[in-house]
């Protein structure tokens, strides 16, 4: 019986090799007829091969040492004439023969050395077939050299392949194959060819050894192993190569590569909580490893295993699958766990997208086991799961950076911090930096440098078509089941594949924060340019929110235009939010954009989200909006998004409380009170709040603003040509007045004095004070004539405003001024208007003063009769 790990001969009866004291399998010697037949079909096979190739090697040898004598031939005929010179061409032409066959031996030791390394990889990766093609292709090139021979014995042992084994180990013993450096001279060979029975006494023998007679013994006192104890000695003989298959996969199973589905369900005890089923059909050795991790110089087995249906610590009722790191080593003659780490949690869950793996990174003399879990739950409830971890391995997993857990939430400031300097340092710099600026807890597993072993990735399919049906019903039939890939094996093409992916989700992303920032952009210059010049050119700003311009501008200086990110459906994709604060009060959200893959997209480009309306959103994804049409009247919409960026309107309510006073919010399908629709929006959970707000100044890739310095100094050039037109005009308006004074009082002294001379002095007393005389002067224009004129005027338009955009509204009446304000229409709302201008007009003389409220205070001063 030969020894499956060194190969020596032993009696047929021992239990241990009496060379390397490995423990022996028995083989009963009564083999059946097809079991002989198969064992001389595989020897046959095998010595075919050998002898082919060997011949194949001879031939071709000799075939070139033939072509070199008959070229060296035809020389010694050329240059040599004479029988000497023959003897010396001949010496020479065996010379050369014999350099020729050294260089193709050479060159077959090359061969061989490299078919070897590559079948060692093989072997490593666990990846048998290609293993063994490789192992027998270098026996056909040294059939003397022994480690091909021990590694497919290994490779058939592993795949219970007893006979295969045997039969190569024969075949070895049979051509003299030893390992390299063990040669011996051919007499002793032949004084060795009976193997020993004993261990040899340089070996110290394994604890589960013993001499032949004590085997005996044994076996006469308890008889034949039982088959739990084969089990037991099979587990101990096997070797790190061979302990997945053999032992880890019959026992928990194995995942294999592939997609699958699983379909919506309800949870538990929720009427509109939908989610994805748990994948428990995957569950076992998911990928493994052979490496020297921890740096001694002996290779250990890393193993990745997902476990499925684990309880959950904190929530008794769920269930879980997770996955864990497992070491293993060799101890004396046996395998042993030597550490566990929990790595990746809530694996193929309950989550409509998911983004796992773990892989491998090489840096500073060590091996570092990285891995990461990035989980979306965007139907129902929305909410995200973060986590990451990187460790090294030194008899136990040791961790280097970790977020202790799965994070929720916005604000990782600290973890994203410390980790991506942590990960620059071993040259994952990618991460590193989509970290600092996403604020994402998750690896880049596509990082140049790195060796993934898994990735799991769950996708959802539904588009709008489903959605809605789904949110008018909430049943869960009508959506599609989430597609699950389970990715294990990372060829060259893969790996391309997967870099390319990054390369064009990167290109993506920049072009999203590109197109974000271009609606910044847009309204610092529309507040650049002031908001009448965004009223006459609605085209050239064509993203932004008017209203939200204007009201800024009337309110200089308390109200500022803000701005944030952040996913209202949890996609992985943030959405660009502008808002408005006044006063350093609450932020109120007025526009909504997201990205369509090419440009930004405003979401909600048929509503003004401004003055008049209420925009909420909730963390379950949820959005809701009230649009004011007075004290009584308006309307309440809820949205979601749909993935396909756009939104959905889930529903919708008229509210009218004239109308309708008991219940003043209704649709098609039922009308609610104020206490109901209340209780409604209070089941919606809590509203969006803890946002990070910038200001339009701060870019939002981080960098500087290259146009940044060339606005500022535009902006203050823009500001002090205002101040120089503001003060201008004051000084003309002084000017005016002045004149316009001392005209009145020129015409009241000569008409008193024309009244003087036609009357009496008794009873008459001219005014001392000129402008008490003013006041009682006639006006020159009535009311009604002063408010024709004006609507006259205002109808032609200014530069400010379109004239049937204009209303004139009669306000206040004395002896002397007539007092009016002129509105506007809203942009985008044409059924809000707002005070534009503020106009006194002098009834005496006619003139004009017209101050600008809406955004500067500039006034103007004309005669009205003049126009």
């Amino acid at each position: 019986m030969y020894c499956r790990k060194c190969g020596a001969e032993n009696a047929d009866h021992a239990k241990f090799c009496g060379k390397c004291g490995a423990e022996l399998v028995q083989i009963p010697k009564e083999s059946t007829q097809e079991e002989k037949s198969a064992e001389k079909k595989v020897e046959e096979n095998l010595q075919k091969d050998f002898e082919a190739e060997e011949t194949e090697n001879f031939q071709e040898i000799e075939q070139e040492r033939k072509q070199e004598a008959e070229q060296q031939e035809t020389k010694r005929r050329k240059n040599f004439q004479i029988a000497a010179a023959v003897g010396i061409s001949a010496v020479l032409i065996a010379g050369v023969t014999t350099g020729v066959y050294f260089g193709m031996k050479d060159k077959q030791e090359k061969t061989f050395q490299t078919k070897i390394a590559m079948a060692d990889k093989y072997l490593e990766d666990m990846e048998y077939e290609k293993a063994e093609e490789l192992y027998l292709e270098s026996i056909k090139i040294d059939p003397k050299e022994r480690k091909s021979y021990d590694k497919l014995a290994e490779i058939y042992t592993a795949q219970g392949k007893e006979k295969k084994a045997e039969a190569i180990l024969k075949k070895a013993k049979e051509n003299g194959a030893v390992a390299k450096g063990q040669e011996v001279p051919k007499k002793e060979a032949q004084s060795n060819e009976k193997p020993a029975a004993e261990p040899v006494p340089d070996e110290k023998p394994s604890p589960n050894s013993s001499s032949q007679e004590e085997n005996k013994g044994e076996e006469e006192d308890k008889g034949e192993h039982t088959q739990d104890q084969d089990k037991i000695d099979d587990t101990k003989a096997v070797s790190l190569e061979t302990y997945v298959d053999k032992v880890l996969v019959p026992k928990y199973g194995k995942c294999t590569a592939g997609t699958y589905e699983s379909k919506y369900v309800k949870k538990d005890g929720e009427k509109k909580i939908v989610q994805p089923e748990r994948l428990e059909k995957q569950k076992g050795v998911l990928a493994s490893k052979l490496k020297d991790f921890d740096g001694d110089g002996e290779k250990e087995l890393l193993v990745l295993m997902l476990k499925t249906g684990e309880e959950d610590k904190e929530k008794k009722d769920e269930k879980h699958n997770h996955v864990y790191l497992q070491m293993y080593e060799k101890k004396e003659k046996s395998i042993k766990l030597a550490a566990e780490y929990l790595a990746l949690r809530n694996v193929m869950g309950n989550a409509e997208t998911e983004r796992q793996g773990i892989f491998l990174k090489e840096s500073g003399g060590k091996i570092y086991i990285c891995g990461s879990t990035a989980n979306q739950y965007s139907l129902t409830a929305r909410s995200h799961e973060y986590g990451m971890f990187a460790v090294d391995y030194d008899g136990t997993f040791r961790e280097y950076a970790s977020t202790k857990g799965l994070l929720t939430g916005e604000d990782h400031e600290k973890e994203i911090t410390d980790i991506s300097a942590k990960l620059e340092k071993i040259g994952l710099n990618a991460t590193a930096k989509r970290m600092r600026g996403y604020s994402e807890l998750w690896f880049e597993f596509d990082e140049s440098g790195v060796e993934i072993l898994a990735e799991l990735t769950t996708t959802e399919q539904n588009g709008t078509e489903e959605l809605s049906e789904f949110y008018e019903t909430y049943d869960s039939s009508v959506l599609k089941p989430v597609q699950r890939k389970v990715t294990l094996k990372f060829d060259k093409k893969e790996i391309e594949a997967a870099a390319k992916r990054t390369e064009e989700r990167l290109k993506k992303e920049q072009k999203k924060d590109e197109a974000y920032q271009k609606i910044l952009d847009e309204y610092q210059e529309a507040l650049l340019m002031g908001a009448s010049e965004v009223q006459k050119d609605p085209e050239g700003y064509p993203n932004i929110n008017p209203l939200l311009v204007f009201l800024t501008e009337t309110d200089k200086g308390k109200t500022e235009i803000i701005y944030t990110m952040y996913d209202i459906d949890e996609s992985g994709e943030k959405e660009l939010l502008i808002g408005s604060r006044s006063n350093g009060g609450d932020e109120r959200v007025v526009g909504v954009y997201c990205f369509d893959g090419v440009d930004a997209k405003n979401m909600f480009e048929d509503q003004t989200l401004a003055e008049r309306s209420l925009l909420q959103i909730y963390e379950n994804g949820t959005m809701y909006i009230y649009g004011s049409g007075g004290a009584s009247y308006g309307n309440a919409s809820f949205y979601r998004m749909d993935g396909e960026h756009t939104v959905i309107q889930t529903e919708q309510y008229t509210f009218d409380m004239e109308g309708h006073p008991e219940q003043p919010y209704y649709n098609d399908k039922e009308a609610l009170s104020k206490e109901a629709f209340q209780k409604k929006l209070d089941s919606m959970g809590k509203t969006v709040s803890g946002l990070k707000w910038k200001t339009l100044s701060e870019r939002i890739t981080g960098e500087a603003d290259p146009e940044a310095a060339k606005k500022a100094e535009e902006a203050k050039k823009k500001e002090e040509a205002k101040k120089a037109e503001e003060k201008k005009a004051q000084e003309e308006k002084a000017k005016k007045d002045e004149a316009a004074k001392k005209k009145a009082e020129e015409a009241k002294k000569k008409e008193a004095e024309t009244e003087n001379a036609g009357q009496s002095q008794e009873g008459i007393k001219t005014p001392e004070n000129p402008i008490q005389q003013e006041e009682e002067q006639t006006p020159v224009y009535s009311d009604s004539e002063i408010q024709k004129k004006l609507e006259e005027y205002y109808a032609k338009g200014t530069e400010d405003a379109k004239g049937e955009e204009m209303t004139v509204l009669e306000q206040e009446s004395t002896k002397s001024e007539y007092l009016v304000k002129v509105t506007t229409k809203v942009p985008g709302n044409e059924t809000a208007e707002q005070v534009l201008y503020e106009v006194t007009v002098n009834k005496i003389t006619g003139e004009t003063v017209q101050k600008r409220v809406l955004t500067d205070g500039k006034t103007v001063t004309f005669l009205l009769w003049g126009n």
